[in-house]
This record gives C-alpha cells, sequence and structure tokens, in this order.
C-alpha cells in the first residue's frame, strides 16, 4: 500500500497540473459467487490521481483523467439462508456427499482508470463550464477469497483469487460553477458506459467473459486560498493550490453468471441455476490537494 501511495505522489509532482485525493467509505458486493444470495459490504479506503477538468491551448477542448486505487477490509459471506435450499448442489455429490457452503470472506483491491476527452458547450472561464465528453476506462481489481470454518465442507473451498478485467466506453457530462468570487465553487461529473469483462478464478481455473455498465457520480466543493497570475510576455503563469471535498458514487454492473470458488469443477447444468447479477458498487467521501500552473 505504501508503494503504490508513493507512486501516486510522485506521478503527481511530475504533472503541470494534478490533486491527490484521500477516501474513506462502504464497498458493496451483490452476486455472483457460489452462495452469495445477499448484498454484503465493508469499509474501504481509496487513494486517487485526478484531473477533472483541463482545457487544451486554451480552446473549448478538454481533457481529464482519473486513477483510482480501492482497498477494502474483509466482505463478510453468511451462508445460512443458501444452505437451507442447497438441494442441487447436494445431488451432484450424491447422497453421501451433502455439501454446505462455509462462511466466505473477500477481500476487493484494485485499480480503476479512466480517461475523458471532451467539449465545453458553454464555457465561461477555467471555473465555470458545462462540458460533454467520451469516457475510456479499465478497471483492474481483484478479489481475495478464503474460509475461516472448520467444517469438512470448507475443504472445498481453499483461499483463491478472482481476477476482473474490464474495458469500459461511454459519455460523461463534466461542470462547474463559482459561487464566491473566485475562491469556492461547486463542480460535479457524471458518466454512464459500457463495459466487457473477463472474470477468472484461480482455484476453480474458471473463466468467464461478461458484459455490464458502469455508472459513477462525483459531486464537491473546489476551494482556492489565492490566485496569482505572472506575465512574462510571451505567456502568463498562474500558479494555483487547491482543496476538494467531495462524495463519489461508483457502480459496476455485470450480466448473469456464477463464479465456482469450490475448484470441484462444478457441471454447467448445476451452475446454471445458481446464476445471478454481479455487482459492485462504492461510496466514497474524499478530501483532495491540488496545484496547477
Amino acid at each position: 500500500m505504501k508503494k503504490i501511495l508513493l507512486s501516486l505522489l510522485t506521478i503527481s509532482i511530475l504533472l503541470p497540473a494534478s490533486e491527490f485525493q484521500y477516501g474513506s467509505g462502504t464497498l458493496s458486493m451483490d452476486g455472483g459467487f457460489i452462495g452469495l444470495t445477499k448484498s454484503i459490504d465493508s469499509d474501504v479506503t481509496t487513494y486517487s490521481l485526478v484531473e477533472r477538468h483541463s482545457n487544451l491551448f486554451s480552446s473549448n477542448i478538454f481533457y481529464g483523467y482519473n486513477f483510482t486505487w480501492y482497498d477494502s477490509k474483509k466482505l463478510k459471506q453468511l451462508q445460512q439462508n443458501y444452505n437451507s435450499n442447497i438441494n442441487g448442489i447436494n445431488n451432484y455429490f450424491g447422497d453421501s456427499g451433502q455439501l454446505t457452503i462455509p462462511s466466505i470472506e473477500h477481500r476487493f483491491k484494485g485499480l480503476d482508470a479512466n480517461i475523458e476527452l471532451g467539449y465545453d458547450v458553454i464555457h465561461q472561464d477555467e471555473s465555470n463550464f458545462l462540458g460533454l465528453g467520451l469516457l475510456l476506462g479499465v478497471s483492474l481489481p481483484w478479489i481475495d477469497s478464503s474460509s475461516n470454518d472448520d467444517s469438512s465442507d470448507s475443504d472445498y473451498f481453499k483461499d483463491s483469487k478472482t481476477d476482473i478485467e474490464t474495458y469500459k466506453i461511454g459519455s460523461s457530462i463534466n461542470f462547474q460553477k463559482t459561487l464566491i468570487s473566485d475562491k469556492l465553487s461547486i463542480y460535479g461529473l457524471g458518466s454512464l458506459a459500457y463495459q466487457t469483462a473477463s472474470i477468472e478464478n484461480s482455484y476453480a481455473k474458471s473463466k468467464n467473459s461478461v458484459n455490464g455498465t458502469f455508472q459513477e457520480y462525483n459531486i464537491g466543493l473546489y476551494y482556492t486560498p489565492f490566485t496569482q497570475k505572472y506575465d512574462l510576455g510571451w505567456f502568463t503563469l498562474s500558479p494555483k493550490l487547491y482543496a476538494t471535498l467531495g462524495y463519489k458514487y461508483t457502480k459496476w454492473d455485470f450480466d448473469d453468471m456464477i463464479i465456482d470458488i469450490s475448484g470441484t469443477q462444478l457441471n454447467s447444468d448445476i451452475l446454471s441455476p445458481m446464476k445471478s447479477k454481479f455487482g459492485i458498487d462504492s461510496s466514497i467521501g474524499y478530501l483532495g490537494i491540488g496545484y496547477s500552473f
């Protein structure tokens, strides 16, 4: 984690304009894994390198980016409701093998990266604009799963890692409006994208290709303690230090699927009825510090 934090800070220093954000909130996961019949959630911490909106060559064309590292605490998957209705999977093992699914813990970690390119349909100045854009992104998280159950059935559910590789393309909206002089502004971002993903589990050696949608909504306050302009003849420098306070909601939705973490290579007839929508969402409050020249 320290390496990730230091890497983001180093990159931000090398850029002409950038913002570092620290966030904390809740991450939830719903469906997708064998036995996960209810949404589970846990605390999550995020570290982000961000440029929300920067115009190119004093034109109305702008770009933006957001690279966020997620690290959750353990999400506890309780199986009581599922095990009371598990006839299908038990029949697969025969009368002598009444398999039940032990409680499983999941931990979500990884990178979400998005780049935005767009055009300001309204552009008064750098603090007052409304832009529409194209969003391109990739998500590369993984989920570590483990069972602390002492029952014999836990032998079927060893520790495993599920890798998710998602590519997305969609549209975005980006705005900022001054509230108090040039000191305080409100900003907002929204995006909706189509995504395609490859999901692979290391223990079961299973791999799924699924489609779905990605959406993100972000609103916050932007505070600049001071602004100063320096006319150097050929060009003008406007160094700026600023802080942000905001809230961000992100959601990954995938088509019906099932991630077999049993390692028993259950056949498709057994797995098919267990398929469900797979979703991951996070609600994050964050603080940011940024600069630009």
